[in-house]
């Protein structure tokens, strides 16, 4: 019999630890989608693709091939302080891929909240 998965499990205390230390504050103003739209362009689809399915399906883009942003099932579990820590940070500091950058010192707090909604159209969680 196959083990369920904790990681949902995980994900959640992560973010719950984060909010404790005060990393994780609420957005205050309305996400600006069209600006988080051309930030995920500019500074994501490299690797993410533009629809953020990791570039399926085509022969260019980044190798090996990241994981996909618009797996539903996956990504209506992952909590979005967990999504804006893993922007904020990149993938080291949250046990993933190490080429994943951190965007804190680049982009503001509200851009990367809005890249998390701005994410979240992608599977529609």
């Amino acid at each position: 019999m196959r083990k369920a998965s904790s990681t949902p499990v995980k994900l959640i205390r992560l973010a719950c630890f984060a909010a404790m230390l005060g990393i994780a504050t609420p957005a205050a103003a309305e996400p600006d989608l069209a600006q988080a739209k051309a930030t995920f362009d500019q500074m994501c689809a490299g690797c993410h693709g533009f629809r953020g399915d990791g570039q399926e399906g085509q022969k260019g883009g980044f190798v090996p091939r990241v994981p996909t942003l618009a797996m539903k099932d996956y990504m209506s579990e992952v909590p979005d302080e967990y999504i804006y820590l893993m922007i904020a940070k990149g993938g080291k500091f949250m046990g993933k891929m190490a080429s994943m950058p951190a965007w804190e010192k680049r982009l503001s707090e509200k851009e990367m909240r809005d890249l998390v909604v701005y994410i979240r159209t992608f599977t529609g969680t």
